[in-house]
């Protein structure tokens, strides 16, 4: 009986078990069900956002062409706007007696810590017979006073004499980087051709690429990984698409276009496409930043949103650089584009370093083997010249960051900050040889701090620049540049009660002291003195 009972209760509990199997197997049908229904809806959905923004991208495209397909108007007033100091810089700089290191005790200032550094990006040298520091080309539009033995000259120089007489065909492209390989996938597609200069000429060549999207886009995503491994500004955009278009199209107003469309429908960047008066080519022109000023590049003013008036600048075409241009006005699309900023985010990195300087700590008597990149070279030249602020706080490469570092990190435990401080002062006075730009190159030319390493000769602000870098970089002091006519130096403050002393200046509650990096030899506080009772005007960093 007992046997029968428990054969009953064991086959009621495999029935019930049977059943829970069923439920659960029913449960995990339904919600896999439920899963597949909502990745479904999921899939929908993103296909809908994303078709309707195809849909969207489509008509803006098709609006803007048939917008500029319209008659352009013409602008007459163009200028140029020129770099030069209020005054000419000193042709030979003074010296001060040497002195040993600052008998200063400091307890206020701390060392920023050293941050672990990136790898080197690996970027091939070209083997074409250029050299690594060769440039592909200069700037059309770069418009710089030359001295000859005739005088002062206007300079425009050419860029035809660097294109390439052999374009480069099918879809895997290299191009010439500054001295470095990079390697494209580029759709034949791409290749397109405008067929004259006319408006509805360049409509349609915009209505060709608009069909392109994917091919595009695909080719933007290879240029933005380009210029996040190597570190560039978004001026880079413009100088891969530059080169690379000089590799694969074999006339200029198809490589305005070009430019000018992957720039501004794949970039998001405020340019415009333009027809010189007098030569009839079409050019390039995009806003940079105007909130610092660009020198050197002839700019129209021309209309933006809100009735405000933004600097075009011209960078690119076959046209020339003192004409009127035929270009269309103000489109509501372009509101939301953005302008080409200059500033450095990140540190260059265009592959190992192939060049060295021997520089001297002289007030140590210790001496440093600091590498440079020639490519970063190249590459700083091409970028335009702007306010002081940027080259202050533009790094210099990762393996000179690497040699300072363990050089700096020495220094740092045998002097106190004011001392520490005092001895970056004197190897920036006395490791460089002076020369103003004019004495070096014709034209004035400011540098960042890797170019004051490259250059045999350098001049105050470019000084200044480096010295800026290195307390910036290497302590927490904070430092201002100081604009003289005719004259640029820095001031720092230390913090208080340090047992700082000399000339300083207040600025925002706070005491800076003269570091002038081009008064050879001179320690803190020590002022130029054909500058003692001058007042300056702050730079802020």
């Amino acid at each position: 009986m007992k046997k029968s009972a428990l054969l009953l209760m064991f086959s009621l509990f495999m029935v019930s078990s049977y059943a829970q199997d069923d439920e659960y197997q029913r449960y995990l049908e339904s919600m896999k069900k439920t899963q597949e229904e909502f990745k479904q809806d999921a899939d929908a959905a993103k296909q809908k956002i994303s078709q309707e923004f195809i849909d969207y991208k489509a008509k803006a495209d098709a609006e803007f062409a048939d917008y500029i397909a319209k008659e352009w108007q013409l602008f007459e007033e163009f200028r140029i706007q020129e770099l030069a100091m209020s005054m000419p810089k000193l042709e030979e700089v003074p010296q001060a007696a040497e002195t040993g290191v600052t008998d200063v005790t400091s307890d206020e200032i701390k060392f920023t810590a050293t941050d672990a550094l990136p790898q080197v990006a690996d970027i091939e040298n070209v083997n074409d017979g250029y050299g690594v520091g060769f440039t592909p080309r200069t700037d059309n539009y770069v418009v710089r006073k030359v001295i000859t033995n005739e005088g002062v000259q206007n300079v425009t120089t050419d860029f035809s004499s660097f294109v390439k007489n052999s374009i480069a065909s099918g879809q895997e492209v290299q191009v010439n980087f500054y001295g470095k390989k990079l390697m494209f996938n580029v759709d034949d597609k791409l290749r397109v051709k405008v067929k004259g200069v006319k408006e509805s000429e360049v409509s349609d060549y915009f209505k060709e690429m608009a069909k392109l999207r994917n091919e595009t886009n695909a080719l933007w995503q290879q240029i933005d990984n380009y210029v996040s491994v190597m570190g560039l500004n978004e001026w880079g955009y413009f100088c891969i698409l530059r080169s690379l278009s000089e590799n694969i199209i074999d006339d200029v107003n198809s490589r305005v276009l070009f430019n000018f469309y992957m720039l501004r429908n794949e970039g998001g960047f405020k340019v415009k496409t333009a027809r010189g008066k007098d030569s009839n080519s079409l050019i390039l022109l995009a806003a940079i930043d105007n909130e610092k000023e660009v020198y050197s590049y002839t700019f129209f003013r021309l209309d933006d949103a809100d009735g405000k008036q933004l600097k075009y600048y011209l960078i690119y075409g076959g046209g020339n650089a003192q004409e009127s241009i035929y270009t269309y006005n103000f489109s509501e699309q372009d509101k939301e584009m953005k302008q080409i900023g200059l500033d450095f985010n990140n540190t260059l990195n265009m592959g190992s370093c192939d060049a060295t300087r021997e520089l001297n700590f002289a007030k140590i008597d210790t001496k440093i083997l600091l590498p440079y990149n020639s490519a970063h070279v190249a590459y700083l030249n091409d970028v335009p010249m702007t306010i002081f602020p940027i080259y202050f706080a533009s790094p210099i490469s990762i393996e000179a960051q690497q040699v300072f570092n363990s050089k700096l990190n020495e220094l740092k435990q045998q002097y106190n900050p004011v001392q520490f401080i005092d001895i970056i002062l004197n190897f920036v006075q006395t490791s460089f040889d002076y020369k103003t730009d004019e004495q070096q190159f014709g034209y004035e030319k400011y540098f960042y701090p890797e170019e004051v390493i490259a250059y045999p000769y350098s001049d105050c602000e470019d000084r200044s620049a480096m010295f800026a870098w290195l307390v910036s970089t290497y302590t927490d002091a904070q430092v201002v540049g100081l604009q003289y006519e005719g004259h640029l130096a820095t001031a720092v403050y230390f913090g208080e009660d340090t047992g700082v002393t000399g000339d300083m200046f207040s600025y925002k509650g706070k005491k800076y002291y003269v570091c002038d990096p081009t008064y050879i030899n001179a320690s803190i506080g020590m002022t130029m003195p054909q500058f003692k009772d001058k007042m300056p005007k702050i730079i802020k960093m």
